[in-house]
């Protein structure tokens, strides 16, 4: 009986053997290893032609035939794409004119066209209108007292205005010879300059309605020049040149400095006024700007008649002293 027994645990041990073997030996074989691996794929594609076969496990070399990989790109079969017969060829991309209606230039606009909107004009073409009293001052001198102007209406744009300005003054019951009225036509000549062409007509004894032409400005350094000459109906000519300058002390306090001069080229008795230069007029003005557009000023005004202008007053004794000192007060006012 335990012959028996032995003799078959001795028959299932061989044949548990037998099947070790034959698993062991294909899984170890060359030809199996290369099919039942799941990335020999992917190992054989990534690897470059140069490198060598394995000789240990015994690979064939890969092979070169690429006859079946594709290459580069294959002509599409005719009836792949089928075009549209109501399609329209695609034109240059550059150059030429749009079809019509290929751009509505309303589109965006919610059916608003385009028109002459209010406020819509160009920066340069609209009319604006600005007055600016530059000096308005009560006048205090030996002589007496009384008031004095420099005032300036503008309207129209950036290329043309019609300037209307009056200068002049009232002291003592007397007024200045220098006291007149002036409707100009100011042209842009450069972006800081412009010409002016217009009538001036002189307030008081002897006045001259006269031609009036000349050029103001802003010259380098912010001087603000003015040069304007009359042409008279009786043939006289004169010329008046001023000059002022803005000094910020502070934002807000300003100092302001100006100059005058006064020249006829003819002797005018009844306004007491000879040839040549007839005055010289030096200010100083300090102002407090509340705002842009009103500001309080004191001051104090020196004027000298020279030349002719000072040999008539001297010999008529009229009143008017050669040198005249006087001090202001007022208001710069801008709308």
């Amino acid at each position: 009986m335990n012959e028996v027994i032995g003799s078959r645990l001795i028959v299932k041990a061989t044949r548990l053997a037998a099947m070790l073997c034959a698993s062991a030996t294909l899984t170890w074989s060359p030809g199996f290893a290369q099919d039942s691996t799941p990335n020999s794929a992917t190992q054989q594609q990534t690897a470059t032609p140069e490198s060598p076969p394995d000789k240990t496990l015994g690979t064939a070399p890969a092979s070169k035939d690429m006859s079946g990989m594709d290459m580069g790109p294959k002509p599409a079969p005719k009836d792949a794409v089928k075009q549209d017969k109501g399609a329209k060829p695609m034109g240059a991309m550059q150059g030429g004119r749009a079809p019509p209606g290929a751009r509505d230039p309303n589109a965006y606009a919610d059916g608003y066209d385009y028109g002459s909107m209010s406020g819509m004009e160009q920066a340069d073409r609209i009319g604006v209108n600005k007055l600016l009293i530059d000096q308005l001052e009560f006048v205090q001198s030996h002589e007496g007292q009384g008031i004095a102007w420099d005032i300036h209406d503008f309207y129209g744009g950036d290329l043309e205005k019609l300037l209307v300005r009056t200068e002049g003054a009232v002291i003592n019951h007397k007024v200045d010879f220098t006291t007149g009225v002036e409707a100009l036509w100011w042209h842009a000549l450069t972006p800081f300059w412009g010409t002016v062409l217009g009538a001036h007509q002189d307030v008081g004894t002897g006045s001259h309605t006269s031609l009036a032409f000349g050029i103001e400005g802003l010259a380098p350094y912010w001087f603000e020049l003015e040069a304007t000459g009359y042409l008279a109906e009786d043939g006289r000519l004169s010329a008046r040149l001023k000059g002022s300058y803005d000094l910020l002390l502070t934002n807000r306090l300003i100092l302001s400095p100006e100059a005058e001069t006064n020249l006829f080229s003819r002797a005018d008795p009844r306004r007491g006024l000879g040839a040549g230069m007839a005055n010289i007029e030096l200010s100083m003005r300090l102002r407090y700007e509340i705002s842009r557009k009103f500001a309080p000023y004191i001051g104090f005004d020196w004027d000298r008649a020279v030349g002719g202008t000072a040999a008539i007053r001297r010999a008529e004794a009229t009143g008017e002293p050669v040198s005249n000192g006087q001090f202001v007060a007022g208001l710069r006012m801008l709308w």
